[in-house]
Parts: structure tokens; C-alpha cells; sequence
């Protein structure tokens, strides 16, 4: 049943893993293009042989210096026609100079999402015999991913296929995209190895920890504005990567895909920390639910409460719940009380009975009351009466406890009728109302002679118990009665 849960808590991830992967853009800047941002997969890969990488011409730097700023402003027509005259076969601009108009033009029609203009600028540049092995590379990359957004996935693989080749450092984005570009072929072995290398790249990168700069009096530093600069300093110490959030959805996915065993928590777990989302939150609350570690499962919903990320009845109630098993009362009122705030939970008979206990169980009584009686009106048994009778004798407010508990007999369906019973007693005692409090012990006895099973050990212990207590109330109350009355003849007589 937990691999059940599992599969498909995954499986609803597949779909939305896939989709976020999809509008996959370059994220490395063809301005600059620097290769690979992690380390290799292969350490022993032999380095390539480069070809000689020559400068643009005079003019070419000119017009490549005025196309800076447009790039950065994103004014792509302006751009492109700086651009055009460098592609004049009759002009003085060299294979350099085309390679480098090829390479932005790809950039620029790639930004602008006209992406069949955008591969052929890129198809261009590979046929410039002085187009440098850094154009190259990026235009190879960028190949792979115009052809995923054109669903022509074996291309892709084949573009990127020989940029890996070329690379000597591909990065764990790219095996991602491989993983990814298998995946739409179904092809999910593949996809699975290239995403596991693409996670082991960068959970095994050390990762410096730095901390905030301070000046003498330990606080941060300011600029001349009085703004904090947020500059940091390295500790000396490191930390172990982690893996972009795709990734791990990615993986999950395929295992599932593939039916294969994988303990999901500990991706969980990473995700809580480094990725904090609802969904993350309550998924990793179940897991540990399903292995019986409620304490944890408590914290997580928890910590996505605090985060104000619930937004479901069913999660308030089970983090209520969870919080009141681990003697928190009062945080699971306050927890359920914002619920009913926010109109997320509903006042229905189980909710409103789950908020008036938690706010009884705190000794907040004037709080539990309301709650209390919206819940016994709706109720079909007459319990929440019995539990209402009780709040109002705690608040000796006695006429109003001796209204409840009557209400809650009369509606019966009681779990311990004679209980109510003894209730009503000692209400009525408090009250002064001596009759009606031995009238109801009597009644308590009776009630507990049907009531339990003689038959079984620990009912019949009871039922000796309770009946035991309502015949010595009975001879407390005749004795308090006596009592009371010989006072008031005693100040009568002495006239107080």
C-alpha cells in the first residue's frame, strides 16, 4: 500500500515535471559564451584539438561595440539591422566578422522566440570556416534546444550528442536536457542515467558558505545611502551542492515510469530545505506518516503552516490533530481557529467539535462554548450537550450547565448515560437544588445497572465504581442539605 502511495504521488509529478522542462531557453548567454558550468561527468576526457580562434576586423569591433547596449536593452529590430551589413559577401567583412553576426543573430531571433530564423542563423555559423570553436559550441547547444522546442527530439539528442563530444566540461544542465529530450522518446532508461549524472554533478560539488559582513559594532555595512550592501565573505567552510528542483522531479518520475524501488523522503527532504513549497511539505508529511513517524509528520505540516502555505480544510485538520495527539491543545485550536478565520474550514459538526475540545482541552472555556453549541444543535447525538454542560459548570454558570445536560440525555445516543447522569447531580448540588441532585445520583445508578456488563472484568469494576460514587453523593447532598437548612434557621434566629 506504501509503494501505492508513493507511485502515485509520483506520478502526479510526471506531467508537470515535463511541462516545466519544456520551454527550455538558453540560460548561458551567447555573448559570452563559457561552455560548461560544472565539472566534467568524464574527468579523463582527452582535451580536443581547438581550431585557431582569430579577431573580428576594425570595422566588425566598431559595429560589435555600438550592438552592446541594444543587446541589453533588448532592442532586437535596431540590433538586427547594426548587424546586417556584415553579412555582405561583396563588403570587406571577413568569415570572423559573418560568424559573429551569425552568433548574435541566433541569439537575438532565439530571445525573441523566432526560433526558425534563430537555427538557421546558428546553421549559418557552423559553415563559416573561421567561426571559432567557443561559436561553435554555443551554436551546437543552442541547436539541441531549438530542435526540443520543435518536438524533434532524436535531433536534439543529436546536437547535443556531438556538443558533448566537443566539450570538454559538458554541464549538468546539459545531461538534464538529454534526460529530458530521452524522456519525450519514452526512452526512459537513457533518460535516467543522464538525469542521475546530471544530480551526482552537482550534489558533489563543494559549495563555499559565506556570511554577511559586519563592521566593528557587528552591524552589516551600509553604503553612502545608509542601504545595506549585503556584501558577503567566505567562511573557510563548505557545503555539498544541490541539485536544481527539476532534477529531482525528473528522477522521481522516471523511476516510477520504470516501476523501479526509490526511497523518496530524503529527495523530500532536500526539496523542503532548498525548494520550500506546499506540495513538498504535505507530500513529505505523508511519507512520514506512512512509516508511523508522526512527530515528524507534525513538523512538516507545521513548518508549511507557518509558512502560510495550507490552503485545504483537510490540512488543517490533520495538523489540529496531529498537534492536540502531541498534548499541544492550544496550538491546535489556534490552528483550527484560523482556519474557520480564513473560510477554509467549514462549520460543520466534526470541525466545530474538533475546535470547541481544543480550546476545552487549553482551559480556554469561554472559547470552547460557542463552538459547542453550533456543534450539539447539528449533532444527531447528544454528546457535544454533555461536553457543552460541562463548560458551563466550569464557568458555575449552573442553570445554563443544568439546561445542557438535560438537552444531551433527552437526545440521547450518550457513550456514558450515566456519567450525564452524575454530571447533572453535581451541577444541581452546586446549585442548591437538593432533590433534583439526589434525583439524578439515584438515577445515575439505575442508569449504570443496564448500562454495563457485568459479564466482563473491567465493566463490572465500573459499573461498582460509578454507582459507588452516586450512593456516597447521595449521603454527601442529604447531609449538605441538613447543613444548609440548620444555617439559615440559626441566622434567622439570630436575625443576620
Amino acid at each position: 500500500m506504501v509503494r501505492n502511495m508513493n507511485n502515485l504521488i509520483i506520478k502526479v509529478l510526471v506531467f508537470s515535471v515535463v511541462l516545466s522542462l519544456l520551454p527550455l531557453l538558453v540560460e548561458i548567454s551567447p555573448i559570452e559564451y563559457q561552455g560548461a558550468s560544472l565539472m566534467a561527468a568524464d574527468d579523463d576526457k582527452k582535451k580536443k584539438k581547438r581550431r585557431r580562434t582569430k579577431l573580428p576586423s576594425k570595422k566588425a569591433q566598431k559595429i560589435l561595440q555600438q550592438l552592446q547596449p541594444l543587446i541589453e536593452a533588448e532592442a532586437w529590430d535596431e540590433a538586427v539591422m547594426l548587424l546586417t551589413p556584415m553579412g555582405n559577401l561583396e563588403s570587406k567583412f571577413t568569415s570572423t566578422d559573418r560568424s559573429k553576426m551569425h552568433y548574435y543573430f541566433g541569439y537575438i531571433y532565439f530571445s525573441s522566440e523566432e526560433y526558425p530564423k534563430a537555427e538557421q542563423a546558428y546553421k549559418n555559423l557552423m559553415k563559416e570556416e573561421d567561426s571559432s570553436d567557443q561559436e561553435r559550441l554555443g551554436a551546437l547547444y543552442s541547436l539541441s534546444q531549438l530542435s526540443y522546442i520543435a518536438e524533434d527530439y532524436k535531433q536534439a539528442i543529436n546536437y547535443l550528442l556531438e556538443w558533448m563530444d566537443l566539450e570538454e566540461n559538458p554541464s549538468a544542465d546539459s545531461y538534464s536536457l538529454l534526460s529530458t529530450t530521452y524522456y519525450q522518446l519514452q526512452d526512459f532508461k537513457k533518460s535516467k542515467e543522464n538525469i542521475e549524472i546530471a544530480i551526482e554533478m552537482q550534489e558533489s560539488l563543494d559549495i563555499p558558505i559565506t556570511r554577511l559582513v559586519l563592521d566593528a559594532n557587528g552591524n552589516p555595512l551600509v553604503d553612502e545611502n545608509g542601504n545595506e550592501t549585503g556584501e558577503r565573505e567566505e567562511t573557510g567552510e563548505t557545503r555539498k551542492g544541490v541539485a536544481k528542483e527539476n532534477h529531482y522531479l525528473l528522477k522521481m518520475a522516471l523511476f516510477s515510469e520504470l516501476k523501479q524501488d526509490l526511497d523518496i523522503l530524503p529527495i523530500y527532504e532536500v526539496l523542503v530545505q532548498w525548494y520550500p513549497k506546499k506540495q513538498y511539505w504535505t507530500q513529505l508529511s505523508g511519507l512520514y506518516g506512512q512509516q508511523e513517524r508522526s512527530m515528524d509528520q507534525m513538523g512538516a505540516l507545521e513548518a508549511a503552516y507557518d509558512d502560510k502555505l495550507l490552503d485545504k480544510q483537510r490540512e488543517f485538520l490533520a495538523l489540529s490533530q496531529l498537534l492536540f495527539m502531541f498534548e499541544n491543545p492550544r496550538k491546535a485550536a489556534e490552528v483550527m481557529q484560523d482556519g474557520f478565520d480564513q473560510k477554509i474550514v467549514k462549520e460543520e459538526e466534526k470541525t466545530l467539535k474538533a475546535l470547541a475540545q481544543y480550546w476545552h482541552a487549553s482551559r480556554e472555556l469561554t472559547k470552547a462554548k460557542p463552538y459547542y453549541q453550533k456543534a450539539a444543535k447539528v449533532s444527531k447525538e447528544g454528546e457535544l450537550y454533555i461536553f457543552l454542560g460541562q463548560v458551563h459548570f466550569g464557568l458555575d454558570e449552573f442553570k445554563e450547565a443544568r439546561e445542557a445536560i438535560k438537552q444531551g440525555i433527552k437526545k440521547g445516543k450518550l457513550k456514558d448515560e450515566a456519567a450525564a447522569h452524575m454530571l447533572l447531580g453535581q451541577v444541581l448540588f452546586e446549585n442548591q437544588e437538593w432533590d433534583l441532585a439526589t434525583e439524578s445520583f439515584r438515577k445515575c445508578i439505575d442508569v449504570a445497572e443496564d448500562q454495563f456488563d457485568v459479564k466482563k472484568k473491567k465493566q463490572k469494576a465500573k459499573k461498582k465504581k460509578v454507582q459507588d460514587q452516586a450512593r456516597k453523593w447521595v449521603t454527601y447532598t442529604e447531609g449538605e442539605e441538613e447543613r444548609v437548612e440548620a444555617l439559615k434557621l440559626k441566622r434567622k434566629f439570630l436575625g443576620i
